[in-house]
């Protein structure tokens, strides 16, 4: 049976990123610089990568990756294969239909001619070898490669075949493998059913998932490990991190980091969503509201110009323009809870830990200290905050 594997090649070079990061290590839309062409080999149906060169030490690396510091190694380190694919790391924008492609025609290729790997460019950054055509690779130093061949791998690309010969070996290179790449994925989620408005203006990383008949408004920046589902609307100017949109969401010129949006929920304008902050189904977060490891309730409203941390909203509660909670006191956070179809009025401020009850009043400019719990139906007002009558909702029932 065929066992494809590939050696990914890392020539140190001049270091032209001038950066105490390694090279490869930089990110390239959403990935570091190197799993682009590792990814492609793997989709491409190898089962086993060796990385040669200077970057051995690099972390983090896939337990299907082996080190090695020459071709001999590398090979030996495989073990038994049919082929291989060559290819340097930093050529970000192979595409996998091209090694495939090369495989397919490699046994009828006769002498393997591999990518000029000299100082000087290559026409093409990888190169297929078949097993009984090996030997060519053997002895090749990983930081001194082969020059005397060049029939490299053509890019299926008819838009522009400097694509697939692309390395990148400074800045100016990785911003165009960026925008290179950005294009192919926004191509693929305008073919899976999601409209674009403006593609040139919106960055979605490798990895951020997008349901149907979501709308991307432009300025939109969608990255990590993002998730967005069915028939929302994202921005414009809207920056979204490692956050998880449910079904029928919308986020307006917003900041999420580490977010969860519930079904049907909105958020914006100029809101911002901090980690563990989560806005419940049908709930809104205005504008100029600022969430941080904290729960709105489904149906609950934030509206206008507040601070919420380490605060559990109920559902169907109104947070009033101005609210803030105090939630450090110079050492330590603490959390707070506003119950069920509470309304806090505007300009309250909430002195961690505290709790207001369900259906509980906060008068405007109420500052209701630490321990100083409001009881469920309870109405309070002023500097600090005293009780003054109960609910009239819930003394009817006797409560």
């Amino acid at each position: 049976m065929a066992r494809l594997v590939a050696i990914l090649i890392d020539r140190k070079r001049d270091d032209k990123f001038r950066s105490e990061t390694p090279r490869l290590l930089h990110l390239c839309a959403g990935l570091p610089l190197w799993r682009w062409a590792h990814d492609a080999m793997k989709a491409a149906g190898a089962e086993a990568v060796a990385l040669v060169g200077d970057s051995a030490a690099l972390p983090a690396l896939p337990t299907d990756v082996v080190t090695a510091g020459t071709f001999e190694e590398a090979i030996h380190r495989l073990g038994q294969a049919s082929g291989y694919f060559v290819a340097f790391a930093d050529a970000a924008l192979i595409h996998p239909e091209d090694l495939v492609a090369l495989a397919e025609e490699g046994a009828d290729a006769g002498e393997p001619r591999l990518p000029n790997l000299g100082d000087e460019a290559p026409e093409s950054a990888f190169a297929f070898v078949p097993a009984a055509a090996r030997g060519a690779l053997i002895g090749a130093p990983g930081a001194s490669l082969l020059s005397k061949s060049a029939k490299p791998g053509k890019s299926a690309s008819e838009a522009d075949p400097f694509e697939s010969a692309l390395r990148v070996l400074d800045r100016r290179d990785l911003s165009d493998a960026e925008a290179w790449l950005r294009g192919r994925i926004i191509d693929a989620h305008q073919e899976a059913g999601v409209t674009f408005v403006d593609p040139s203006t919106c960055y979605v990383d490798f990895g951020v998932t997008l349901g149907r008949d979501t709308v991307v408004q432009p300025f939109t920046f969608l990255t990590g490990g993002t998730s967005v589902g069915r028939r929302c609307e994202v921005g414009p100017f809207a920056r979204i991190h490692d956050s998880r949109l449910e079904d029928g969401c919308k986020v307006e010129q917003s900041v999420l980091e580490n977010a969860t949006v519930r079904a049907k929920a909105t958020v914006g304008p100029w809101s911002r969503l901090r980690p563990g902050a989560e806005v419940g189904e049908d709930a809104h977060v205005g504008n100029f509201v600022e969430l941080k490891n904290s729960r709105l309730g489904k149906g609950a409203k934030a509206g206008h110009l507040s601070y919420l941390g380490d605060v559990e909203v109920g559902e169907k509660a109104n947070i009033g323009a101005g609210t803030i909670t105090a939630n450090y006191d110079g050492k330590s956070k603490h959390k707070s809870a506003v119950g069920k179809g509470a309304f806090v009025g505007s300009g309250t401020i909430l002195v961690a830990p505290v709790e207001i009850g369900d259906g509980a009043v906060t008068g405007a400019g109420s500052v209701v200290l630490k321990n100083r719990h409001v009881p469920k139906g309870g109405v309070v007002a002023g500097v600090p905050a005293r009780e003054i009558k109960p609910s009239k909702r819930h003394a009817s029932h006797g409560e």
